[in-house]
């Protein structure tokens, strides 16, 4: 009887043991499959921030391209004009010199 009562409580203890490991164990799993789920949610937030990130440095690089195209061809428009200008005037001082000269 003792012998029973000695073996029934090493197989209770077994089984609850048995049980507490299996919960654990699906504890352990839950929890990791949360931490898993976590890490993914964070990564994808960090993935979209980026994303953000660089589109805003694109556009933002877009539009001092454009404002540099612009002042490039404002300086040469106005380069253009300054060389016609010159050249005008270099024009009209021939015209007086030769003048000057047949007179």
């Amino acid at each position: 009887m003792k012998r029973l009562v000695g073996v029934s409580i090493v197989a209770i203890g077994l089984a609850g043991s048995l049980a507490c490991s299996r919960q654990d164990a699906d504890r352990a799993r839950s929890e990791s499959r949360e931490a898993q789920d976590k890490a993914q949610r964070q990564l994808e937030e960090a993935k979209d921030k980026l994303r953000q990130g660089l589109k805003r440095a694109d556009d933002h690089t877009r539009e001092d391209l454009d404002k540099a195209r612009d002042q490039v061809r404002h300086a040469l428009s106005q380069s253009e004009r300054d060389a016609e200008h010159a050249r005008d005037k270099l024009r009209e001082r021939e015209k007086d010199q030769r003048e000057k000269d047949d007179q």
